[in-house]
């Protein structure tokens, strides 16, 4: 059974690579553990402007939740 999916559009794209920024940020805080090399926290800033990891949590939500209505 195959369960991929195809990202067609810029927005399709935008929103997979938030989700995916939520989830190891969501990881980090959850568990202590950092991600490689750091750049989940650094594109959760650059996305977010925020400072704190649970701040660019908080932050990313909201994105979220406004882009899926």
């Amino acid at each position: 059974m195959n369960k991929s999916i195809t990202l067609n559009t810029p927005d399709q794209i935008q929103m997979y690579r938030l989700l995916t920024i939520r989830s190891g940020l969501k990881m980090e805080i959850e568990t202590g553990m950092r991600h490689s090399r750091g750049m989940i926290f650094a594109a959760a800033k650059q996305v977010t402007g925020q400072r704190t990891r649970k701040r660019c949590l908080e932050v990313l939500n909201e994105i979220i939740e406004q882009k899926s209505c």
